[in-house]
Protein backbone atom coordinates (compact mmCIF):
# COMPACT_ATOMS: atom_id res chain seq x y z
CA UNK A 1 0.00 0.00 0.00
CA UNK A 2 3.12 2.59 0.91
CA UNK A 3 5.63 1.16 -1.58
CA UNK A 4 4.64 3.89 -4.35
CA UNK A 5 5.65 7.85 -3.86
CA UNK A 6 4.34 10.35 -3.81
CA UNK A 7 1.79 9.87 -1.49
CA UNK A 8 -1.29 7.80 -2.36
CA UNK A 9 -4.22 10.11 -2.78
CA UNK A 10 -6.29 7.13 -3.54
CA UNK A 11 -5.64 5.89 -0.29
CA UNK A 12 -7.61 8.30 2.09
CA UNK A 13 -10.55 8.98 -0.69
CA UNK A 14 -11.45 5.27 -0.14
CA UNK A 15 -11.11 5.98 3.47
CA UNK A 16 -13.15 8.94 3.44
CA UNK A 17 -15.50 7.36 1.17
CA UNK A 18 -15.76 4.20 3.29
CA UNK A 19 -16.58 6.97 6.42
CA UNK A 20 -15.77 4.58 8.94
CA UNK A 21 -16.10 5.11 12.59
CA UNK A 22 -13.11 4.95 14.72
CA UNK A 23 -14.73 3.51 17.88
CA UNK A 24 -11.36 2.05 19.85
CA UNK A 25 -12.93 -1.27 18.80
CA UNK A 26 -10.12 -2.41 17.52
CA UNK A 27 -8.09 -3.61 14.31
CA UNK A 28 -11.56 -4.48 12.78
CA UNK A 29 -12.11 -0.99 12.33
CA UNK A 30 -9.21 -0.67 9.41
CA UNK A 31 -10.88 -1.38 6.18
CA UNK A 32 -9.85 -4.72 4.66
CA UNK A 33 -6.24 -4.83 3.74
CA UNK A 34 -4.84 -1.58 5.46
CA UNK A 35 -3.52 -3.35 8.72
CA UNK A 36 -1.84 -6.22 7.05
CA UNK A 37 -0.51 -3.33 4.45
CA UNK A 38 0.91 -1.12 7.73
CA UNK A 39 2.48 -4.10 9.46
CA UNK A 40 3.73 -5.34 6.55
CA UNK A 41 5.39 -1.62 6.57
CA UNK A 42 6.47 -1.57 10.26
CA UNK A 43 7.76 -5.09 9.97
CA UNK A 44 9.96 -4.40 6.91
CA UNK A 45 11.06 -0.75 8.77
CA UNK A 46 11.57 -2.89 11.88
CA UNK A 47 13.97 -5.66 10.06
CA UNK A 48 16.00 -2.85 7.84
CA UNK A 49 16.31 -0.58 10.82
CA UNK A 50 19.32 -1.51 12.95
CA UNK A 51 20.43 1.43 15.17
CA UNK A 52 22.62 -0.11 17.49
CA UNK A 53 24.33 -1.75 14.25
CA UNK A 54 24.29 1.33 11.91
CA UNK A 55 26.38 2.82 14.70
CA UNK A 56 28.71 0.27 15.83
CA UNK A 57 32.19 1.40 14.39
CA UNK A 58 34.06 -0.99 12.00
CA UNK A 59 36.92 -3.02 13.53
CA UNK A 60 35.20 -1.76 16.88
CA UNK A 61 37.01 -4.27 18.77
CA UNK A 62 40.90 -3.40 17.81
CA UNK A 63 40.03 0.31 17.81
CA UNK A 64 38.96 -0.45 21.52
CA UNK A 65 42.10 -2.24 22.48
CA UNK A 66 44.09 0.65 21.10
CA UNK A 67 42.11 3.74 22.78
CA UNK A 68 42.73 1.18 26.05
CA UNK A 69 46.19 1.90 25.65
CA UNK A 70 46.30 5.65 24.92
CA UNK A 71 43.97 5.96 27.82
CA UNK A 72 46.65 4.21 30.47
CA UNK A 73 49.31 6.11 28.71
CA UNK A 74 47.62 9.05 29.29
CA UNK A 75 47.85 9.60 25.28
CA UNK A 76 45.42 11.98 23.09
CA UNK A 77 42.30 9.90 23.15
CA UNK A 78 41.08 10.80 19.54
CA UNK A 79 38.67 7.01 18.01
CA UNK A 80 39.71 6.26 14.54
CA UNK A 81 35.90 5.41 14.03
CA UNK A 82 34.66 4.41 10.49
CA UNK A 83 31.26 3.40 9.37
CA UNK A 84 29.45 1.67 6.81
CA UNK A 85 27.40 4.30 4.48
CA UNK A 86 23.60 2.91 5.25
CA UNK A 87 20.69 4.27 3.04
CA UNK A 88 16.92 4.09 3.60
CA UNK A 89 15.91 7.11 1.26
CA UNK A 90 12.59 4.48 -0.51
CA UNK A 91 11.45 2.78 3.15
CA UNK A 92 11.68 6.47 4.55
CA UNK A 93 9.28 7.71 1.60
CA UNK A 94 6.99 4.89 2.49
CA UNK A 95 6.83 5.62 5.88
CA UNK A 96 6.65 9.26 5.59
CA UNK A 97 3.40 8.26 3.07
CA UNK A 98 1.93 6.10 5.44
CA UNK A 99 2.36 8.68 8.26
CA UNK A 100 0.55 11.38 6.29
CA UNK A 101 -1.70 8.62 5.49
CA UNK A 102 -2.80 7.89 9.41
CA UNK A 103 -2.78 11.40 9.96
CA UNK A 104 -6.27 11.06 8.53
CA UNK A 105 -7.14 8.93 11.41
CA UNK A 106 -8.55 9.63 14.95
CA UNK A 107 -8.30 6.23 16.80
CA UNK A 108 -5.93 5.34 20.09
CA UNK A 109 -5.08 2.43 18.06
CA UNK A 110 -4.19 4.12 14.66
CA UNK A 111 -1.56 6.67 17.19
CA UNK A 112 -0.11 4.02 18.52
CA UNK A 113 1.03 2.37 15.04
CA UNK A 114 1.94 6.43 13.28
CA UNK A 115 4.09 6.64 16.66
CA UNK A 116 6.28 3.85 16.33
CA UNK A 117 6.28 4.79 12.36
CA UNK A 118 7.24 7.56 12.61
CA UNK A 119 10.18 6.80 15.57
CA UNK A 120 11.31 4.46 13.46
CA UNK A 121 11.87 6.98 10.41
CA UNK A 122 13.66 8.83 12.70
CA UNK A 123 15.64 6.18 13.31
CA UNK A 124 16.19 5.59 9.74
CA UNK A 125 17.57 8.85 9.54
CA UNK A 126 20.52 8.29 12.41
CA UNK A 127 21.40 5.08 10.54
CA UNK A 128 22.00 7.68 7.38
CA UNK A 129 23.92 10.04 9.47
CA UNK A 130 26.37 7.70 11.17
CA UNK A 131 30.19 9.43 11.33
CA UNK A 132 28.07 12.85 10.30
CA UNK A 133 27.65 16.08 12.20
CA UNK A 134 23.89 15.52 11.18
CA UNK A 135 23.84 12.77 14.22
CA UNK A 136 23.77 14.81 17.08
CA UNK A 137 20.50 16.76 16.61
CA UNK A 138 18.86 13.37 15.35
CA UNK A 139 20.28 11.72 18.50
CA UNK A 140 18.78 13.73 20.86
CA UNK A 141 15.45 14.05 18.98
CA UNK A 142 15.28 10.17 19.65
CA UNK A 143 16.68 9.91 23.28
CA UNK A 144 15.40 12.77 25.01
CA UNK A 145 14.18 11.84 28.58
CA UNK A 146 10.13 11.06 28.44
CA UNK A 147 9.44 13.68 30.37
CA UNK A 148 10.78 16.24 32.90
CA UNK A 149 9.66 14.31 36.06
CA UNK A 150 11.30 11.55 34.75
CA UNK A 151 14.73 13.46 33.57
CA UNK A 152 14.58 14.84 37.22
CA UNK A 153 14.41 11.89 38.95
CA UNK A 154 17.11 10.03 36.95
CA UNK A 155 19.55 12.85 37.02
CA UNK A 156 19.08 12.58 40.83
CA UNK A 157 19.70 8.84 40.70
CA UNK A 158 22.30 8.91 39.04
CA UNK A 159 24.15 11.96 41.29
CA UNK A 160 22.96 9.65 44.29
CA UNK A 161 24.32 6.05 42.58
CA UNK A 162 27.44 8.40 41.98
CA UNK A 163 28.43 9.13 45.35
CA UNK A 164 28.24 5.78 46.71
CA UNK A 165 31.18 3.65 47.70
CA UNK A 166 31.16 -0.36 47.70
CA UNK A 167 34.45 -2.52 47.81
CA UNK A 168 34.62 -4.67 44.53
CA UNK A 169 33.63 -8.46 44.68
CA UNK A 170 36.28 -10.60 46.22
CA UNK A 171 34.88 -13.31 43.28
CA UNK A 172 37.13 -14.05 40.21
CA UNK A 173 36.24 -12.86 36.72
CA UNK A 174 35.49 -15.30 34.16
CA UNK A 175 35.76 -14.50 30.70
CA UNK A 176 32.60 -13.61 29.24
CA UNK A 177 32.94 -16.87 26.08
CA UNK A 178 34.69 -19.19 28.47
CA UNK A 179 33.01 -22.99 28.67
CA UNK A 180 33.27 -22.70 32.18
CA UNK A 181 29.78 -23.10 33.63
CA UNK A 182 29.33 -19.71 35.60
CA UNK A 183 30.61 -17.90 32.18
CA UNK A 184 27.90 -15.40 30.73
CA UNK A 185 27.67 -17.43 27.76
CA UNK A 186 27.43 -20.65 30.04
CA UNK A 187 24.37 -18.89 32.23
CA UNK A 188 22.62 -17.13 29.36
CA UNK A 189 22.48 -20.13 27.25
CA UNK A 190 21.01 -21.76 30.93
CA UNK A 191 18.48 -19.71 31.23
CA UNK A 192 17.29 -19.86 27.61
CA UNK A 193 17.21 -23.82 27.72
CA UNK A 194 15.15 -23.74 30.91
CA UNK A 195 12.76 -21.22 29.80
CA UNK A 196 12.79 -23.10 25.92
CA UNK A 197 12.93 -20.23 23.98
CA UNK A 198 13.62 -20.32 20.52
CA UNK A 199 16.80 -18.17 20.84
CA UNK A 200 20.46 -19.15 19.54
CA UNK A 201 23.24 -17.56 21.75
CA UNK A 202 26.17 -16.23 20.05
CA UNK A 203 29.05 -14.85 20.82
CA UNK A 204 30.27 -11.37 19.33
CA UNK A 205 33.43 -9.14 19.02
CA UNK A 206 32.42 -6.15 17.77
CA UNK A 207 29.78 -5.46 21.01
CA UNK A 208 30.56 -2.42 23.24
CA UNK A 209 27.95 -4.43 25.55
CA UNK A 210 28.40 -7.54 27.53
CA UNK A 211 25.20 -9.12 25.65
CA UNK A 212 22.63 -7.48 23.43
CA UNK A 213 19.01 -9.53 22.14
CA UNK A 214 17.83 -9.64 18.46
CA UNK A 215 14.32 -11.52 17.42
CA UNK A 216 16.06 -14.80 17.96
CA UNK A 217 19.44 -14.41 18.85
CA UNK A 218 21.03 -13.12 22.15
CA UNK A 219 24.79 -12.07 21.11
CA UNK A 220 27.59 -12.36 23.48
CA UNK A 221 30.80 -10.27 23.87
CA UNK A 222 33.95 -12.50 23.56
CA UNK A 223 37.01 -11.91 25.17
CA UNK A 224 35.65 -10.09 28.42
CA UNK A 225 36.61 -10.45 32.02
CA UNK A 226 33.45 -10.75 34.16
CA UNK A 227 32.33 -10.91 37.61
CA UNK A 228 29.91 -13.73 38.67
CA UNK A 229 27.27 -11.01 39.85
CA UNK A 230 27.27 -9.65 36.33
CA UNK A 231 27.20 -12.66 34.34
CA UNK A 232 23.90 -13.46 36.36
CA UNK A 233 22.40 -9.92 36.28
CA UNK A 234 23.00 -9.62 32.41
CA UNK A 235 21.45 -13.16 31.80
CA UNK A 236 18.51 -11.98 33.77
CA UNK A 237 18.31 -9.19 32.28
CA UNK A 238 18.46 -10.45 28.49
CA UNK A 239 16.54 -13.48 28.97
CA UNK A 240 13.43 -12.18 31.12
CA UNK A 241 13.73 -8.80 30.12
CA UNK A 242 14.12 -8.84 26.41
CA UNK A 243 13.96 -12.55 25.09
CA UNK A 244 10.98 -13.31 26.69
CA UNK A 245 8.31 -10.49 26.13
CA UNK A 246 9.91 -10.83 21.90
CA UNK A 247 8.81 -14.63 22.31
CA UNK A 248 5.90 -13.97 23.42
CA UNK A 249 5.05 -10.80 20.85
CA UNK A 250 5.13 -13.90 18.93
CA UNK A 251 1.54 -14.88 20.11
CA UNK A 252 0.14 -11.36 19.70
CA UNK A 253 -2.62 -10.77 17.21
CA UNK A 254 -0.90 -7.24 16.30
CA UNK A 255 2.11 -6.68 14.97
CA UNK A 256 3.25 -4.04 17.12
CA UNK A 257 3.83 -6.14 20.03
CA UNK A 258 6.15 -7.67 17.85
CA UNK A 259 7.80 -4.42 15.95
CA UNK A 260 7.78 -2.43 19.01
CA UNK A 261 5.70 0.63 20.50
CA UNK A 262 7.20 4.54 20.44
CA UNK A 263 9.43 4.05 23.52
CA UNK A 264 8.73 0.19 23.65
CA UNK A 265 12.49 -0.67 22.84
CA UNK A 266 13.45 2.32 25.88
CA UNK A 267 10.62 0.82 28.70
CA UNK A 268 11.39 -2.63 27.98
CA UNK A 269 15.28 -1.67 29.47
CA UNK A 270 13.57 0.30 32.39
CA UNK A 271 11.99 -3.22 32.88
CA UNK A 272 15.03 -5.39 32.53
CA UNK A 273 17.29 -3.27 35.40
CA UNK A 274 13.64 -3.55 37.53
CA UNK A 275 14.20 -7.18 37.19
CA UNK A 276 17.72 -6.74 37.92
CA UNK A 277 16.95 -5.00 41.06
CA UNK A 278 14.07 -7.78 42.19
CA UNK A 279 16.73 -10.72 42.03
CA UNK A 280 18.81 -8.80 44.49
CA UNK A 281 21.19 -8.25 41.47
CA UNK A 282 21.30 -4.06 41.32
CA UNK A 283 24.08 -3.60 43.58
CA UNK A 284 26.58 -1.02 44.12
CA UNK A 285 28.68 -1.78 41.54
CA UNK A 286 25.60 -2.37 39.33
CA UNK A 287 23.83 1.29 40.19
CA UNK A 288 27.13 2.73 39.44
CA UNK A 289 27.30 1.47 35.61
CA UNK A 290 24.20 3.17 35.36
CA UNK A 291 25.28 6.26 36.86
CA UNK A 292 28.65 6.64 34.76
CA UNK A 293 26.96 5.93 31.36
CA UNK A 294 23.77 8.25 32.48
CA UNK A 295 26.41 11.17 33.74
CA UNK A 296 28.56 10.74 30.91
CA UNK A 297 25.57 11.29 28.34
CA UNK A 298 24.99 14.53 30.21
CA UNK A 299 28.64 15.34 29.94
CA UNK A 300 28.87 14.97 26.36
CA UNK A 301 25.84 16.61 26.05
CA UNK A 302 27.77 19.63 27.26
CA UNK A 303 30.20 19.66 25.26
CA UNK A 304 32.55 17.11 26.38
CA UNK A 305 34.63 15.07 23.99
CA UNK A 306 35.11 11.08 23.79
CA UNK A 307 38.78 11.71 25.34
CA UNK A 308 37.03 14.07 28.14
CA UNK A 309 34.51 11.63 29.21
CA UNK A 310 37.00 8.50 29.09
CA UNK A 311 39.73 10.31 30.94
CA UNK A 312 36.68 11.71 33.58
CA UNK A 313 35.69 7.83 34.44
CA UNK A 314 38.94 6.68 35.27
CA UNK A 315 40.19 10.28 36.96
CA UNK A 316 36.73 11.22 38.52
CA UNK A 317 34.84 8.18 38.90
CA UNK A 318 37.03 5.56 39.38
CA UNK A 319 36.91 3.13 36.12
CA UNK A 320 39.45 1.20 35.13
CA UNK A 321 40.59 1.69 31.53
CA UNK A 322 38.75 -0.52 30.25
CA UNK A 323 35.61 0.07 31.38
CA UNK A 324 35.89 3.71 30.86
CA UNK A 325 36.44 3.20 27.05
CA UNK A 326 33.30 1.08 26.75
CA UNK A 327 31.13 3.51 28.40
CA UNK A 328 32.52 6.12 26.84
CA UNK A 329 32.38 4.03 23.19
CA UNK A 330 28.56 3.19 23.78
CA UNK A 331 27.62 6.74 24.47
CA UNK A 332 29.43 8.59 21.80
CA UNK A 333 29.11 5.85 19.27
CA UNK A 334 28.01 6.91 15.52
CA UNK A 335 29.99 10.19 15.83
CA UNK A 336 34.08 10.59 15.50
CA UNK A 337 34.47 10.83 18.84
CA UNK A 338 34.69 14.97 19.27
CA UNK A 339 31.22 15.68 18.09
CA UNK A 340 28.26 14.03 20.36
CA UNK A 341 27.23 10.42 19.34
CA UNK A 342 23.54 8.56 19.87
CA UNK A 343 23.72 8.99 23.84
CA UNK A 344 20.95 5.93 24.03
CA UNK A 345 22.60 4.99 27.64
CA UNK A 346 20.67 7.87 29.48
CA UNK A 347 17.27 5.59 28.67
CA UNK A 348 18.17 2.67 31.45
CA UNK A 349 18.03 5.36 34.49
CA UNK A 350 14.92 7.30 32.60
CA UNK A 351 13.28 4.17 32.05
CA UNK A 352 13.62 2.78 34.90
CA UNK A 353 12.89 5.52 37.22
CA UNK A 354 9.72 5.93 35.32
CA UNK A 355 9.09 1.84 35.18
CA UNK A 356 9.36 1.76 38.73
CA UNK A 357 6.92 4.41 39.71
CA UNK A 358 4.67 2.86 37.12
CA UNK A 359 4.31 -0.87 38.40
CA UNK A 360 4.27 0.75 41.80
CA UNK A 361 0.86 2.22 41.12
CA UNK A 362 -0.55 0.03 38.43
CA UNK A 363 1.12 -3.94 38.90
CA UNK A 364 -1.67 -5.31 36.42
CA UNK A 365 0.19 -3.39 33.66
CA UNK A 366 3.14 -5.48 33.61
CA UNK A 367 1.35 -8.11 31.98
CA UNK A 368 0.98 -5.87 29.10
CA UNK A 369 4.53 -4.44 29.55
CA UNK A 370 6.00 -8.24 29.59
CA UNK A 371 4.02 -9.19 26.37
CA UNK A 372 6.57 -7.48 23.63
CA UNK A 373 8.48 -4.21 23.20
CA UNK A 374 5.85 -2.23 24.97
CA UNK A 375 5.93 1.29 26.06
CA UNK A 376 4.23 2.48 29.17
CA UNK A 377 2.00 5.32 27.17
CA UNK A 378 0.68 2.34 24.96
CA UNK A 379 -0.44 0.38 27.76
CA UNK A 380 -4.12 1.40 28.16
CA UNK A 381 -4.73 0.87 23.97
CA UNK A 382 -2.90 -2.49 23.90
CA UNK A 383 -4.72 -3.76 26.93
CA UNK A 384 -7.60 -5.70 24.92
CA UNK A 385 -4.90 -7.94 22.46
CA UNK A 386 -2.24 -8.39 25.11
CA UNK A 387 -1.73 -12.41 25.01
CA UNK A 388 -1.16 -14.18 27.70
CA UNK A 389 2.33 -13.76 29.56
CA UNK A 390 4.30 -15.82 31.96
CA UNK A 391 5.60 -12.71 34.54
CA UNK A 392 9.47 -13.60 35.09
CA UNK A 393 9.91 -14.87 38.42
CA UNK A 394 13.18 -13.67 39.45
CA UNK A 395 13.91 -15.82 42.55
CA UNK A 396 12.62 -19.09 40.05
CA UNK A 397 15.59 -17.66 37.14
CA UNK A 398 18.39 -17.73 40.10
CA UNK A 399 16.98 -20.75 41.16
CA UNK A 400 17.58 -22.59 37.65
CA UNK A 401 20.95 -21.34 37.53
CA UNK A 402 21.62 -21.87 40.91
CA UNK A 403 22.92 -25.75 40.02
CA UNK A 404 25.49 -24.21 38.15
CA UNK A 405 27.44 -22.70 41.28
CA UNK A 406 29.85 -24.12 42.70
CA UNK A 407 30.41 -25.80 46.24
Amino acid sequence: MWTRHPYNHAIVSEANAASVAWSGRGPSDFLPGELRSLEDLLTRADREVRLLGALTPREAYAERARLVGALGRRQPLVPRWTYEARSHADLRRSLECADRWLAHRADPLASTYQARLRELALEAAICEAAGTRALAALARSRFAGANPESEAAAAEACRRWLSEKGLEPSKRRILSDSPDALSLVSLIRAAVGAARLPFAVVPSSPLAALAATGDDVILVATGRLVLEEDARRTAIHEVEGHARPRHCARSAALAIFRVGTARGVDDQEGRAVLLEQRAGLLGTRRRRQLATRHWAVLAMGDGASFGDVARALVDDHGLEAPDAVVVAERVFRGSDGRAPGLGRERIYLDAFVRMQSWLALHPEDERVLASGQVGIDSVETLRPWTPHTPIALCETFNETLEPTRRP
